[in-house]
């Protein structure tokens, strides 16, 4: 149960829509839809205040930007999460899908803490068939470090496109300090014990 702020009935229609943007940031790691039913529940009990009335009307009909930042993500480095910074200043809030990739080691990382106020899950199926479940429109992220990432994630959105026409994919860049950072090297620097300084806390 989401633990919201109390609301003053006197506020203004403005000043309630910078407290909603708040608590939506606030509660990142909830699922879209399940953010949306409590804050109605919530609104709801103060319909007697037009301001309020208004907020809840918006939250109702408000379809935030979302994108799933998709990968194997094994680990989830600081080149990753430079790529997520930068999709946050685009979208208004960014899923993080750690998928299973079978060509990939099978060691399990932890997710950093830094992320972990963020909505994480977890698949093993079609990254397609994962996006759908969520039940609302998203765009997927990925992160490229250089041209040989471009081409092969080109080649991945063929594939995907004929799954899913409809898709929407973006590509991100990381930043060129990053670029050389790869989930392979790192578990490679890991045999040597010199892999900490990629890694998140």
């Amino acid at each position: 149960m989401i633990q919201f702020s109390s609301i003053n009935p006197n506020s203004t229609f403005a000043e309630l829509l910078e407290l909603e943007r708040k608590e939506f940031a606030l509660y990142q790691h909830h699922d879209f839809l399940d953010y949306q039913k409590q804050r109605l529940a919530f609104l709801e009990k103060h319909l007697d205040s037009a301001s309020v009335k208004a907020l809840h009307d918006y939250v109702k009909a408000n379809r935030p930007k979302i994108a799933v930042f998709a990968g194997s993500f094994s680990p989830f480095h600081k080149g990753h999460y430079n790529v997520l910074q930068k999709a946050e200043k685009l979208f208004d809030k960014v899923i993080i899908a750690f998928g299973k990739n079978p060509a990939k080691d099978v060691h399990t990382w932890p997710v950093p803490k830094t992320i972990s106020n963020r909505q994480i899950t977890s698949y093993n199926s079609l990254l397609t068939d994962h996006i759908e479940s969520f039940g609302y429109d998203v765009t997927v992220v990925r992160g490229l470090r250089n041209s040989t990432d471009f081409q092969y994630e080109q080649n991945q959105y063929r594939y995907i496109q004929e799954l899913k026409p409809d898709i929407k994919i973006i590509n991100i860049f990381c930043d060129k300090e990053f670029e050389h950072i790869s989930s392979s090297g790192i578990r490679t620097l890991e045999k040597y014990n010199k892999h900490q300084n990629y890694l998140l806390d």
